[in-house]
């Protein structure tokens, strides 16, 4: 602190200083990133809000705001200083007295943005003299307000500094005094302050009532102040003291102004405040409320870290360099002037950027350890990571940048809520992609997080990055106002000065700070060294001991590595001679020195030498640092050999090349012997070859994967019984690395190939479900990408039809679906792997195959197996056309035609909200982070907030839009429009910032007067070019920056020279999203594809495509083509090779769009919009019949369901053998429960007529249908063997004038109800003839059930009551109320979507939903139907079931006593109400996959007499068998 304190000094003597005084009213001093605490320092009698806390006019002595925030219990404390008139000497009359005085603190604090903001933090008050008076009636003032009762039970303690609580018998000399004088007049204030003041006595009284739960501490001054020629005690002890119970009092060695102001750091007056605020601090924080805020916390943390791949904080580094750190060493580098100006706040150092180089060993990582803790200790947010070359998640920038973000949410609560919101709205990145990680999670996330401190990086071993070179774009778009200085180590080479060099302003000033450590800087270091590790020295005395040491140090030429090395060696010495002559036989270069190391092994015995070979190939080749206990599992897979004592033996037998840290890792000394033992030209038999050292330790991983631990356990009830399976310390590391080791060797070893064959054929599953249990499974797709890649290289050494390699290429592809299709499934149960996942999965997939097979397992019939479905989602909005679609990070939005915009999460496909733009929809356009949407009409733009769905800005337009994009870091947005002009504006304030005009630019010659006006236009990456595309003419390009002519393009010989009117007109242009690939595709109206390099303005190709609309994937990679006839083509954009193609004959293609990963597109089509996952998209393209010459792949082609048959409404029959389906197509047939097919048309409806309702009634064989117009049909059926029924007579077939809405026959299937929107209507089934009409009293939604025990009954089941009505007369023999379950859920915001009846008819489950939008369920009552026949007026609901509510997605049907519901998770659930535990437990059976997920949450659902599931999924029935075997027990949250 001193040190800092120093420079600041310096640099305020040079800029002047601070204004003594201070400012009235309340001023923040010092603002953490997490506050937790609220201080406010109030001043006294003729005091400042600076003043009286600063010791003269130095601003560092400004001790609560310079000194406060550097001791570590401050590091959530926010600072305030409040300022008030209380200057006696100003000349003005006054008549402000204590009272109001405490007043104006008081609605200081209420209307501080920072106190409001920070919720229920305590507030700790320090006031000094008359300012602790201030404090107490502002106090008061609060407790006695009843709407400021939250603001007072906030303050929970009180600092006085010499407070006169008592009064002071100078306040009425000094009133006497300003009374006699002629400038000045008596002060109300001062008069308070005398000893016979009634204000006091009564502020005192009122004061004591509410003290009891205030911390009070009060200080008295104890020397007297110099006031003229006398010196007086200004407030007495006996003044200065509260008076209360519990007040703590103590003594300052300072007068009445001393009380407040202190000289350094280390005055002792200022260590006892100190102290006394720190005990404050730590009672502030009540034990229960941070105790839950932190589980809280622990939760949120956790979730972060999984979110980001567990990246962690380097922690062990740090403490195992704090360790070997010797006191005092590295101390010389905190007083370089330069570091002091890049630490010190109160300064804007010339960069923010600081590079510290050095030669290798000599120290740097220890520096960058002393740094931190500096930076620590002066109570900085200070995040920090240790590169290490060779451990793959410890030598990746990103890495660097998931442990950066995951410290700085440690500290920082927005930067946290901003990750939790990532979570939420299902944000996935490549934890892999520097970039990805950087443009996802720093750009639009952690940088748009509220900071109130400057953010301090230190980042070591640069050079060990091994893609350092990604860093520094990444730090050249940091904007200048994000706070954020870096401190970089490494070795100087030519390449990292190069980027260095390269950075330019703003954002890292006049330059880089730099700094070159040499042996003179370190060498008082060194010499403490040595002098701490004396002792390892065994022979001389103390002289010959210290010339020992200076040989050391003159040797060693600044390497801290050669002195611990040669010291190590020096430490098994017993005689001077021999010390003495290995100090001289120890060469001086590092590279001599591990040679001599390797002489030392190789003069152990062979088995010996065996081991430390073993050794350092897994130390070298371990994607991670081992533990010592993981590597003794690991050696003794690998070699057979168990060595008991491993640390002991890694020091006899390395010869100090592999050390063992205080966190147990086991290491290489330092990088130089790494990369000295792996470099090929080394000639020794411990040199380690990396290809042959990720072999040996592929080959051990897949022995301990297919070792008999990880053996699956037989049987869902064995697993359950046995819990989750515990895996060793080397299982995790080999489940997690194996492949890696495999993408890292070489491809031609056949035992390699045999023994990954044989862990995909045993214990994949228990792999699978070893990761699943982490909660990252991320791992499932980088193993996918590591064995992809492996495969690829196999290839040229393999037939790709051997039997093995097309094996493993399945799971490859199985791999990559799984956390899209089963992801939350795998994280909620990671053993439903075994059996639970598999049936759902294509018949030809690896793990449908490799799955273990049980004729009582799970089985699922009716579903066409096409392989993976490359369609997720089919969203159908009726009769709504779809113009338009956009994706963002986490959403995507589809836009009508008649201006709504649809928001959807990209992981379920599910809609969010939905934002009306108020016209017709053109175009609409995401920001680069996804929380902007900016919509188009014809005319006019709107911008929205998509997080809270509000409009941000309108603007109306004159001319038609032709395109949009955010530009400048999103801050602007620009169009084009048909007027031949480009707009722009700002999106802070929403004042247009340019209109750019080309018309003039862009003269064809021919035209004269009149202009044709442009068709369609489309931007280049960085908006610095645009394409216009005119009718009958080429493509021009207008440079935006230039405002000039770029030139034109087009697909003859010379485009510029077209007349008008030859063929030339693009249906759609597109440029290549990587800006590095000059590439332009243009769509031309006869269906010709071209590519064009728009820099060289020439054609690359031209193909036959049938293409007319276009799209470019974010990467550049890929090129997508939609067309009149609703085909969609997906190609290489540098090549135009077809890699995709949908072919399909239905709805013209509008628009298409792809992902942010890449990894999706979205095609929209008439009235529907369909979300893609095509294997192609992710490298995984079929190589079946591809050579191995790399000759072009064959593409996939598939067709496409027109989406317009839909299965609408299931009926059982009764003898569970069949069931019947209504389709939207009008027909009626049966279904074969064996094979969930169809078996025969019964029937038809009006074709195109959807079938609405359908009953069966057993006792007569009838079936009743509906349809949307207004339609009935009863027909009765006759058994069938081979189809299960046909049609034997139409009994009635009628067309009402109004829209049914619900039908119910009766018991004895004579009589049909059919509720229509206007009335209710009986009919006699045999007659033919409606008996009886009744005109509806309410619209209010309803159900229809026959009473289970009264035939002539039936029950009508409301939002608000249950009625039994008779079937003759239509007339209600009772009606009973429904109760909300709570006040919370009202009647009016719920519909009754399903009744159920079950338990053998005794109960009825009501399925409730919104009145509007989802289906989802809301909540369900449990009814007695027994309880119908009773007295009540008010039906309670069966007690305890409440909570099962917010578990239920959709209520499926009642099986027994069982209650079977879809819950939200998409798992297959029931309760058992004859089970005891029905009201807080429910059992789990099987999940569905996440694609099954319906639109709308419209579900269609029956359970069997047999327990089966009934499952529509658009024009199939999923018949779902045995699922209910699958149990497992949960708690209802």
């Amino acid at each position: 602190m001193e040190r800092i304190l120093s420079v600041r000094r310096k640099s305020s003597d040079a800029t002047g200083s601070l204004d003594i005084k201070g400012l009235l009213g309340m001023n923040m001093l010092y603002s953490p990133s997490e506050p937790l605490i609220d201080y406010i320092f109030v001043h006294g009698l003729g005091g400042g809000s600076t003043k009286t806390w600063c010791l003269g006019d130095d601003p560092n002595n400004f001790w609560p705001r310079i000194w406060l925030p550097m001791e570590p219990s401050f590091r959530n404390v926010r600072i305030h200083s409040f300022g008030y008139n209380a200057d006696w000497t100003e000349k003005k009359e006054s008549s402000m007295n204590i009272h109001d005085f405490g007043c104006s603190l008081l609605e200081a604090i209420r209307s501080s943005p920072s106190l409001k903001a920070s919720g229920n933090n305590p507030i700790v008050c320090v006031g000094h003299s008359m300012g602790g008076l201030v404090i107490k009636q502002a106090y008061v003032l609060a407790r006695q307000d009843p709407t400021s009762a939250d603001l007072a039970n906030r303050i929970k303690a009180m600092m006085f500094l010499a407070t006169p609580h008592r009064g002071s018998d100078l306040a009425s000399t000094l009133n006497s005094m300003l009374r006699v004088s002629t400038s000045h007049s008596a002060r109300p204030y001062i008069s308070n302050l005398e000893r016979t003041s009634d204000v006091l006595a009564i502020l005192n009284n009122t004061f004591r009532h509410y003290t009891s739960d205030l911390t009070l501490v009060s200080f008295y001054e104890t020397q007297p102040t110099s006031l003229g020629p006398r010196s007086v005690m200004i407030v007495q002890k006996d003044s200065a003291q509260v008076g209360c119970a519990g007040e703590r009092v103590a003594p300052l060695n300072a007068n009445h102004r001393g009380v407040c102001k202190f000289g350094t750091p280390t005055d002792s007056n200022y260590i006892s405040v100190r102290d006394v605020l720190q005990d404050i601090n730590e009672k502030c924080l009540d034990f229960t409320v941070q105790s839950r805020t932190e589980d809280q916390l622990h939760k949120d943390i956790l979730r972060i870290d999984q979110y980001l791949g567990e990246p962690g904080k380097p922690e062990d580094d740090l403490r195992d360099l704090e360790e070997a750190r010797i006191e005092g060493s590295c101390e010389w580098f905190a007083e370089r002037a330069a570091f002091q100006k890049w630490v010190d706040l109160e300064t804007l150092p010339s960069s923010q950027l600081y590079w510290v180089s050095a030669k290798p060993a000599t120290g740097k990582s220890v520096l960058s350890a002393y740094v931190i803790n500096t930076l620590n200790n002066l109570n900085l947010d200070c995040t920090y990571y240790f590169f290490r070359y060779g451990t793959k998640e410890r030598s990746t920038a990103s890495g660097l940048l998931l442990s950066l973000a995951f410290q700085m949410a440690l500290f920082n609560a927005s930067v946290r809520g901003k990750l939790l919101s990532m979570i939420d709205r299902g944000i996935r990145f490549d934890k892999n992609d520097a970039k990805a990680v950087w443009r996802k999670v720093f750009l639009p996330t952690v940088f748009k997080a509220e900071w109130r401190r400057t953010q301090y990086w230190v980042i070591d071993a640069l050079d060990e990055c091994s893609d350092f070179g990604a860093v520094f774009p990444m730090l050249a778009s940091i904007e200048p106002s994000i706070q954020i200085r870096v401190l970089f180590t490494s070795r100087r080479t030519g390449e990292i000065e190069t980027h260095f060099a390269a950075l330019s302003p703003p954002w890292v000033g006049e330059g880089v700070f730099f700094e070159e450590m040499n042996f003179e800087d370190t060498k008082s270091d060194m010499i403490l060294y040595l002098e701490a590790n004396r002792e390892r020295l065994h022979v001389g005395d103390t002289e010959q001991r210290q010339v020992m040491t200076r040989r050391i140090l003159e040797k060693s030429e600044g390497c801290f590595l050669w002195i611990r090395l040669v010291l190590e060696e020096l430490a098994m010495e017993w005689s001077l001679q021999h010390a003495h002559q290995v100090l001289e036989d120890v060469p001086q270069e590092m590279d001599p020195l591990y040679r001599r190391a390797l002489q030392i092994m190789a003069s152990k015995p062979r088995h010996a030498q065996e081991l430390a070979r073993a050794i350092l190939t897994w130390v070298i080749c371990a994607i991670r640092p081992l533990t010592v206990p993981e590597l003794r599992t690991a050696l003794e897979a690998d070699t057979g050999q168990t060595v008991e004592k491993l640390d002991m033996a890694i020091s006899s037998l390395c010869a100090q090349l592999v050390y063992v840290d205080k966190s147990d890792r086991v290491l290489m000394v330092h990088l130089t012997a790494r990369s000295f033992l792996v470099d090929r030209e080394l000639e020794s038999t411990f040199a380690v070859d990396e290809k042959p050292g990720h072999l040996r330790l592929a080959q051990s991983c897949l022995r301990c994967l297919c070792s008999q631990e990880m053996k699956p356990l037989r049987g869902r009830r064995v697993r359950k019984q046995l819990g989750q399976p515990q895996f060793g310390l080397f299982t995790s590391y080999a489940s997690l690395a194996f492949a890696e080791h495999i993408r890292q060797t070489t491809s031609k070893d056949l035992s390699l190939a045999k023994a990954l064959n044989t862990f995909l054929e045993s214990n994949v599953f228990s792999w699978i479900e070893c990761i699943a249990s982490t909660r990252n499974l991320s791992v499932l797709t980088q193993t996918s990408n590591s064995l992809k890649h492996h495969l690829q290289r196999r290839l040229k050494h393999t037939s790709p039809l051997d039997r093995a390699i097309q094996f493993a290429e399945s799971w490859v592809v199985d791999l990559q679906r799984m956390p899209t299709k089963f992801g939350d499934t795998l994280i909620t149960s990671p053993s439903a792997i075994h059996s639970l996942i598999p049936p759902f999965c294509p018949a030809s997939s690896a793990i449908r195959l490799g799955s273990m097979s049980s004729s009582k397992g799970l089985k699922i019939h009716g579903l066409r197996d096409d392989g993976w479905d490359d369609r997720l989602a089919c969203i159908n909005k009726g009769d709504n056309q779809i113009v338009s679609v956009a994706c963002g990070e986490s959403i995507f939005a589809i836009g009508l035609q008649r201006g709504q915009i649809l928001l959807y999460h990209n992981t379920t496909c599910q809609e969010w909200k939905s934002l009306d733009h108020q016209s017709v929809l053109r175009y609409m356009q995401f920001d680069s982070s996804g929380s902007m949407l900016a919509s188009s009409g014809r005319r006019n733009i709107r911008v929205w907030n998509v997080e809270n769905g509000l409009m941000l800005w309108n603007f109306d337009i004159g001319q038609e839009i032709l395109a949009l994009v955010f530009c400048d870091s999103d801050k602007a947005l620009v169009a084009v429009t048909k007027a031949n002009s480009v707009l722009s504006w700002y999106l802070q304030t929403g004042q247009e910032r340019d209109d750019r005009r080309w018309d003039d630019a862009v003269d064809f010659g021919d035209e004269g007067q009149f202009r044709r006006p442009p068709v369609t236009a489309a931007f280049c990456p960085d908006e610095s070019l645009l394409a216009i595309v005119y009718r009958g003419r080429p493509i021009c390009l207008w440079d935006m920056e230039d405002r000039s002519l770029h030139g034109f393009v087009g697909r003859e010989k010379d485009p510029g020279s077209l007349a008008l009117g030859t063929n030339t007109s693009p249906a759609s242009v597109v440029f290549n999203a990587n800006q590095e690939l000059t590439l332009l595709a243009a769509a031309y109206e006869d269906g010709d594809l071209c590519l064009f390099d728009y820099d060289e303005l020439r054609l690359i190709d031209s193909i036959e495509a049938n293409a007319q609309i276009l799209a470019c994937s974010g990467d550049g990679l890929t090129l997508a083509s939609g067309n009149s006839a609703g085909m969609v083509q997906l190609l290489s954009f540098e090549t135009l090779q077809l890699l995709y193609r949908i072919n399909t004959s239905d709805y013209s293609i509008r628009c298409i769009a792809f992902s942010a990963d890449n990894l999706r597109f979205l095609d929209a089509r008439g009235t529907q919009c369909n979300v893609w996952e095509p294997a192609v998209l992710s490298g995984l393209v079929e190589k079946k019949d591809s050579s191995t010459d790399g000759e072009p792949l064959k593409p996939k082609i598939i067709g496409m369901s027109d989406g317009e048959l839909e299965i609408v409404t299931i009926e059982l029959e009764n003898t569970g053998d069949f069931f019947f389906v209504g389709k939207s197509d009008g027909s009626v047939c049966v279904y074969a429960m064996k094979d969930g097919l169809e078996r025969r048309i019964l029937y038809r409806h009006t074709y195109g007529i959807p079938v609405t309702s359908m009953l069966w009634g057993h006792s007569e064989m009838v079936i009743a249908t509906a349809d949307a117009a207004s339609r009935f049909i009863v027909y009765r059926l006759k058994a069938d063997n081979s189809t299960g029924w046909v049609a034997l007579e139409k009994l009635m077939d009628h067309r009402i004038e109004s829209a049914i809405q619900e039908v119910l026959l009766s018991p004895s299937n004579e009589r049909l109800m059919v509720c229509t929107t206007q009335y209710i209507s009986l009919w006699v089934v045999g007659a033919k003839t409606e008996s009886t009409r009744q005109e509806r009293v309410t619209r209010e939604p309803f159900r229809w059930l026959n009473h289970p025990m009264k035939p002539d009954h039936y029950i009508v089941v409301t939002a608000k009551s249950i009625s039994i009505i008779q079937w003759d007369s239509l007339a209600p023999t009772k009606t009973i109320d429904i109760p909300p379950y709570n006040e919370r859920s009202a009647i009016s915001q719920r519909v009754v979507k399903n009744t159920i009846l079950f338990c053998q008819g005794d109960t009825v489950a009501v399925d409730f939903s919104e009145p509007h939008g989802e289906r989802s369920t809301t909540a369900i009552s449990i009814l007695a139907i027994n309880a119908l026949d009773g007295d009540t007026a008010v039906l309670d609901h069966a007690t305890g079931y409440e909570g099962i509510s917010r578990e239920v997605l959709h209520l499926i049907g009642g099986f027994d006593s069982k209650l079977l519901f879809l819950s939200r998770r998409l798992w297959v659930c029931s309760i058992d109400l004859k089970q005891r535990d029905a009201q807080t437990m429910y059992t789990r059976h099987f999940p569905l996959p996440s694609d099954w997920r319906a639109q709308q949450e419209n579900y269609c659902t029956k359970v069997t007499i047999r327990g089966d599931i009934l499952y529509t999924k658009r024009e199939e029935v999923a018949v779902i068998q045995n699922g209910l075997e699958s149990k497992e027990s949960v708690s209802i949250a």
